[in-house]
C-alpha cells in the first residue's frame, strides 16, 4: 500500500510538471489520465494540492465508503453500484477554499463552496457505464473545458441541505470519466471552474 502511494505521488508530480512547465508539454492537455491504482481520496488530495491546499473539515464534511456500505445521500443520482469499489466525498466551505489565483472563496465557515464525489470502479467499462447513466439520469450535456471532454449541467439544491448552507439555489455541475474513476461535483461557478483547473493540472496530459 505504501509503495502504491509513493508511486501515485511520483506520477502526480510528473503529470503536474508536464502540464504546467513551459516546454515540457506544449499546448493544452487534451485528456485526463488518473492512475488506476489510486484511491478516490488520493485523487481528491492530488487536486487539493494543485494550488493552495484545500482544507476540508472532518466527517461529516468528508468521508469514504466502500461497496456493500453505500451512502445514498452522497452518491450522484444515476450512479451504478455494479462493480463499484470505493468512493470519497468532500464538502469544502468558503473559508477553507483558496482558489489557484490565491483568492479565498469567502469568509464564512458555514457556507458551502463545493460538493465533490469521486467514485472508483473495478474497471474502465463499469466506470463509463456509471458515467453515462449519471449523465442520462440528470440530463447532463456533452461539453468541453479547456479541450477536456466532460458532461455539464445544473444542480438544484434540495432539502438534503441545511437552509442557508449555499449562497445560490442552482449551481453548475460537472461529470468527468477517466480510467476507472467517475468524478462528479457541483458548486459556485468560480469554485467549480477552479476545481476543473485543478483536475487538469493534476491529471491532464496531451495526446
Amino acid at each position: 500500500m505504501k509503495g502504491n502511494r509513493l508511486l501515485f505521488g511520483i506520477v502526480v508530480v510528473l503529470l503536474m510538471m508536464t502540464s504546467v512547465l513551459p516546454g515540457c508539454n506544449k499546448g493544452q492537455p487534451t485528456e485526463l489520465v488518473i492512475p488506476s491504482f489510486a484511491s478516490p481520496y488520493e485523487v481528491f488530495n492530488a487536486t487539493a494540492n494543485a494550488g493552495p491546499y484545500i482544507r476540508v473539515s472532518p466527517f461529516p464534511a468528508q468521508g469514504i465508503w466502500v461497496a456493500g456500505h453505500m451512502i445514498s445521500e452522497v452518491m450522484p443520482q444515476g450512479a451504478l453500484d455494479e462493480q463499484f469499489v470505493e468512493g470519497y466525498y468532500a464538502i469544502p466551505t468558503e473559508l477553507y477554499y483558496v482558489k489557484r489565483d490565491g483568492e479565498q472563496a469567502g469568509c464564512e465557515e458555514t457556507k458551502v463552496a463545493l460538493f465533490i464525489t469521486i467514485l472508483k470502479y473495478e474497471g474502465t467499462e463499469s466506470a463509463k457505464r456509471s458515467f453515462l447513466n449519471i449523465g442520462e439520469t440528470q440530463q447532463l450535456q456533452d461539453s468541453t473545458y479547456r479541450d477536456i471532454a466532460l458532461k455539464k449541467g445544473t444542480y438544484s439544491l434540495d432539502e438534503l441541505w441545511e437552509p442557508g448552507a449555499w449562497r445560490e439555489s442552482i449551481v453548475p455541475c460537472y461529470l468527468i470519466h477517466s480510467n476507472c474513476f467517475v468524478i462528479y461535483f457541483f458548486g459556485r461557478e468560480d469554485v467549480a471552474n477552479d476545481m476543473l483547473d485543478r483536475i487538469i493540472v493534476a491529471f491532464g496530459v496531451k495526446e
